[in-house]
């Protein structure tokens, strides 16, 4: 008997499915299940019931489960006691959105490289409604983006808010008048978010607010395939700010003062209330101060803390 077998029957007890446990752990369900078969032969009776859809304790597995429970518990809390000595050490693994990768990731990056070097980062660049779905099935560790609908499963931390501008492309015609009024916008496609992420939902309401809901719209699931079609004249977008500043410095992308503003967006670190990782809760307060930083030195009409 090892911690990695008693990690391996509390992890299988909570997510009941050797793959989604494999998964959690970084190995296959076979070795899964061989750890599992090796435990209940050296305890001599069964841990779990199996089915062809659910793995649930047996009574005696139960009892048993809730006492592996314990020693894992008071093995991280050593190993996080050891920690203070030599550093944290292990791996986190983060979701973020598109407009996160491209402004706070970095520096986030950097913070930890530099406080703990000892940490392996794994990063995955999603949709909101994906990272948040690969949080809650324990496949990520803490996400840069929303929280979800139930927040009672969630620790929350706010990290900044977000200006959004509509942009179109150079060649976009300008009259006289600055103020582009809703009757323009009307008459150019529109390049939206992928299906079911919020600022999709938030861009269908606008419209239909404004309303120019039967404009031409076309979807894009990637923030830089957005801004490619923005630029090639495609259509016109509405993107924080904060992600396109190099673009309109170069000129690619023009902002379009329009008399209706689109409504600011606002990003959190988002971990479990039980985190699948010790780390967690140093990332989002790391997350925090970059994003004060961040917002410090972008200015007002960009970006701002909440």
């Amino acid at each position: 008997m090892n911690i990695r077998f008693l990690q391996t029957v509390v992890w299988l007890a909570e997510l009941r499915s050797f793959r989604v446990t494999a998964e959690r752990m970084n190995i296959t369900p076979a070795a899964i299940s061989s750890r599992v078969a090796a435990l209940e032969d050296e305890l001599g009776f069964r841990l779990f019931e199996r089915d062809s859809r659910d793995v649930s304790p047996t009574p005696a597995g139960a009892r048993f489960i809730e006492g592996a429970k314990d020693i894992v518990r008071r093995y991280d809390q050593l190993l996080e006691d050891t920690s203070q000595v030599l550093g944290p050490h292990g791996d986190i693994r983060i979701g973020v959105l598109p407009s996160m990768a491209s402004t706070l990731l970095p520096a986030i990056i950097g913070t930890l490289r530099e406080r703990f070097p000892r940490i392996r980062v794994s990063v995955s660049t999603e949709s909101s409604p994906a990272i948040l779905h690969h949080l809650e099935q324990r496949e990520l560790d803490i996400i840069l983006g929303f929280p979800g609908i139930d927040r009672a499963l969630h620790s929350i931390t706010p990290l900044c808010q977000f200006d959004m501008i509509w942009v179109s492309g150079k060649d976009y015609p300008h009259d006289d008048d600055p103020l582009v009024r809703a009757e323009r916008l009307r008459a150019s496609p529109i390049i939206s978010y992928e299906v079911g992420t919020q600022n999709h939902r938030r861009l269908t309401d606008y419209m239909l607010q404004a309303g120019f809901e039967e404009a031409i719209v076309h979807y894009s699931n990637s923030l830089a395939t957005t801004i490619g079609m923005v630029s090639a004249g495609i259509g016109l977008s509405v993107l924080p700010a904060a992600t396109i500043s190099a673009e309109l410095q170069a000129g690619t992308l023009r902002t379009l003062d329009v008399d209706q503003n689109f409504p600011p967006t606002d990003y959190f670190a988002v971990c479990l209330r039980t985190p699948t990782s010790r780390l967690a809760p140093r990332v989002a307060a790391i997350a925090a101060e970059c994003a004060e930083v961040f917002c410090a030195q972008m200015g007002p009409g960009i970006a701002r803390m909440l």
